[in-house]
């Protein structure tokens, strides 16, 4: 006679390719969270007051640099560092707006994943939600610092790398798993 445990719980090979289904929908709502972040920030600048000049190549880099300036990392030029949102003079947009573009785009992609995803127990769902969508969003908070870069006056400017890769998981590792605890909660 088989136990009740044994019957009633799911194989382990299709616990892990369920588990793993789950983590690989995180990581790409995790891309999917930077992509929507740079692309509002980038909306800024085309369609809205602020401004940026030069070649499509150079613009988009510049849309970059802001992006990650509203994460508060700063922008490494040689030996000095930049923060074009907190220190412009004159902004056309008001800085809260570009600091808080990161934060609704990871509250509202992690939300979306969260209310279409779930696995069996409420802290599992919680802690795997925010990890797998942590790692996506890192990911491409670390190639974006290396892909931002703009030669000024033979020095490169680009996003300051070690605070790009910690601060691109510090931010989504927090809202991700808020957000998720939150409609985990309310769902119940």
């Amino acid at each position: 006679m088989e136990s009740t445990a044994t019957s009633d719980a799911e194989p382990q090979s299709m616990r892990s390719k369920r588990l793993a289904s789950f983590c690989t929908r995180g990581f790409t709502f995790g891309l999917l969270s930077y992509l929507v972040g740079y692309l509002l920030v980038a909306a800024l600048f085309v369609v809205g007051p602020a401004n940026v000049e030069g070649p499509h190549d150079v613009k988009l880099k510049w849309f970059g640099f802001a992006f990650y300036n509203a994460h508060f990392v700063p922008i490494a030029i040689g030996s000095q560092s930049y923060n074009y949102i907190s220190q412009a003079s004159d902004p056309a947009v008001p800085p809260i707006v570009y600091y808080a573009i990161p934060v609704v785009s990871l509250l509202a992609t992690s939300v979306v994943f969260s209310a279409r995803n779930r696995l069996g127990e409420t802290v599992e769902t919680v802690v795997y939600s925010g990890a797998s969508i942590t790692v996506g969003y890192a990911a491409m908070a670390i190639v974006g610092a290396f892909t931002f870069t703009l030669p000024i006056l033979g020095m490169t400017a680009q996003p300051d790398l070690q605070k790009a890769a910690a601060i691109g998981a510090a931010y989504p590792i927090v809202l991700a798993t808020v957000a998720t605890f939150a409609v985990v909660f309310l769902r119940r």
